[in-house]
């Protein structure tokens, strides 16, 4: 007999009671000790996955993964090249985890397209640097603003070298919004490398969030030091991710895991919620968040702030500088995908942020009680979100050839 055979066979012997637990807490260990990947998730649907490192003006090196092609895409050829970038706390795995059916980055290959999708620093995939450790203070001095200027810039350089083409299309999803909108305003040479900007519930402004992290520990959040926060375990996620899968506890991992993530949403595809907790929370800096909270208490989209001296150090006054965003001008007006009922990006402050764009098409979701994730994890997500942006892409390359 196997000796985690013999393992398990004395569990069970001796604590009888504990049997189902152990059989969850094994599997896991034994299936997810290596970790579940970008590359296992789109391989494990026999799409062809490619791994490529990314590197930054300031030094950091990120892991970038790309799609491209698809047993159903019959065009040869040169393929329309599309960006994927996620939100704070998650990563590249948080576009796939629908499965091929359902997931934008799948549709999309099977449409032809050639889908890449980063991986901000701090995150699980990107924790590398030409001379800095994780493990120094240093690695973790940044904020989505560096997210945006440094890591978006160098990956859609990288893309475009890549490819040969001379503009890509984006997809963003919360903090992937404000990283582009960040970018576009501050080199606003970016703009004529953006074909279209799709933005899914963009958070930039923010005086109206109403999240249980901005709630229960944003006291907490802004005593923190420069460091790593809500890092990923991957023996950790992978237990949790393997225990949310068991009927039992399926409705409350649902209902925790939408809660820290705006609200809980009658529309979730609750059967992807153990592949999340397996696979997230990524990793980012403690001034990421810091930063968001800083957006609600002023009601600005604008730049860190780091007290009066430093500001005036900085920025040469004494609050920091507004973002720009009269520079945000890709080669198409920007999409903006919102609803009423999202309370991590409200539609107030997306409304906000449109009238202060020089052009933007709204895309207003009907359903009722449509939240934060449910952008990437409705049950409707295809019909809803995914074939439409679909369009979008199509409608520009047929005009744009």
């Amino acid at each position: 007999m196997h000796s985690m055979d013999l393992f398990h066979e004395s569990i069970k012997l001796f604590f009888p009671q504990m049997q189902q637990l152990t059989l969850v807490i094994l599997c896991a260990w034994l299936d997810i000790a290596s970790g579940v990947t970008t590359a296992d998730i789109i391989a494990s649907h026999n799409y062809p996955v490619e791994i490529h490192t990314v590197l930054t003006r300031d030094g950091y090196l990120l892991n970038a993964f790309r799609i491209p092609t698809s047993m159903f895409c019959l065009q040869s050829g040169p393929k329309p090249a599309v960006l994927f970038q996620h939100g704070m706390t998650a990563s590249s795995d948080i576009f796939l985890v629908n499965g091929p059916r359902d997931a934008l980055p799948f549709m999309l290959a099977d449409a032809c397209f050639d889908v890449w999708l980063s991986n901000s620093r701090g995150t699980r995939y990107s924790r590398r640097h030409v001379s800095l450790d994780p493990g120094d203070q240093a690695f973790w001095r940044f904020s989505w603003h560096e997210i945006g200027t440094e890591d978006v810039a160098a990956t859609i350089d990288y893309i475009l070298a890549s490819t040969g083409q001379r503009a890509l299309h984006y997809v963003g999803h919360s903090q992937g919004c404000t990283t582009l909108v960040v970018l576009l305003s501050m080199r606003p040479e970016y703009n004529q490398l953006v074909k279209t900007a799709i933005l899914l519930a963009p958070a930039v402004f923010m005086r109206h969030t109403s999240t249980l992290g901005q709630t229960l520990f944003r006291n907490f959040i802004m005593l923190l030091p420069d460091s790593e926060f809500m890092f990923h375990d991957r023996i950790l996620n992978g237990i949790i991710g393997s225990m949310c899968g068991r009927f039992a506890l399926r409705v409350l991992c649902s209902a925790l895991f939408m809660l820290t993530n705006g609200a809980v949403s009658v529309h979730l595809n609750r059967s992807v919620i153990p592949l999340i907790v397996a696979t997230h929370p990524a990793g980012i800096s403690s001034r990421q968040p810091k930063h968001f909270i800083q957006l609600t208490d002023s009601g600005m989209f604008r730049m860190f702030d780091y007290g009066t001296l430093a500001n005036l150090k900085i920025y040469r006054s004494a609050a920091p500088p507004d973002y720009p965003l009269h520079n945000v001008r890709p080669l198409t007006p920007v999409h903006i995908f919102y609803s009423d009922r999202d309370s991590s990006t409200s539609k107030e402050d997306v409304l906000n942020f449109a009238s202060k764009l020089p052009e933007a098409v709204m895309h207003r979701i009907k359903e009722t009680s449509w939240h934060h994730m449910d952008f990437l994890h409705a049950m409707s997500v295809a019909e809803v979100i995914n074939k439409p942006i679909i369009r979008i892409f199509e409608q520009f390359d047929q005009l744009n050839p």
